[in-house]
């Protein structure tokens, strides 16, 4: 029978799956010049993509037609920056935890890469804002799972909090339920055993 207690696979997992459902999202941008053949790549897209259109594309084809100069840039740090500083004001307000974007941190996390690529020194502030937010929402989120259940409260979460949220509500049941004892001593007997 398997296993289906959480693992930390399943943090790194809801990540991917919010990373990729994230440059999935449609974004609107404005083409710079024509381009022919991107109704190949976007069903649905007219062809060709004309200069000073504004069309709507997943975002990975927006950003990568950025960086190529077909269309205007789509990250723009200052945008996230008031976002992260917003977020880090709501959750401050209250003991409870506040809903953000489920895409929240997926995007917080492209706009950072995006700011380390440029060498932009704004990522050192986004990096700080980012680690503000986490341990803030991490405290709330901890403090959840070592009390009882509340469905309600799992609705504020995005899938990474919800995955941290169970593996550590798991490791902290186990530790104060003193499982984790047992096996300790299981060891050190079996330890004690083989050196007998």
């Amino acid at each position: 029978m398997a296993d289906s207690s959480p693992r930390f696979d399943d943090f790194y997992l809801a990540h991917l799956v919010t990373e990729i459902n994230y440059e999935e999202k449609s974004v609107n941008v404005k083409m710079k010049s024509t381009l022919y053949g991107l109704s190949e790549v976007v069903p649905g897209v007219s062809d060709p993509a004309e200069e000073g259109q504004e069309i709507t594309l997943p975002l990975w084809v927006a950003r990568s037609l950025a960086q190529e100069g077909y269309a205007g840039q789509i990250l723009h740090t200052e945008n996230i920056k008031q976002k992260l500083s917003k977020f880090i004001w709501q959750e401050e307000q209250t003991n409870s935890l506040q809903k953000i974007d489920e895409y929240a941190y997926a995007e917080i996390g492209a706009h950072l890469n995006f700011a380390r690529e440029a060498k932009d020194q704004s990522s050192v502030t986004l990096e700080s804002k980012t680690a503000d937010l986490l341990r803030i929402r991490i405290k709330k989120i901890r403090r959840i799972a070592e009390t009882k259940d509340q469905p309600e409260f799992l609705k504020s979460l995005t899938r990474e909090e919800e995955a941290w949220f169970e593996l550590y509500r798991l490791m902290f049941s186990e530790w104060v339920g003193g499982s984790w004892l047992g096996r300790v001593n299981q060891i050190k007997f079996g330890a004690t055993l083989l050196l007998d």
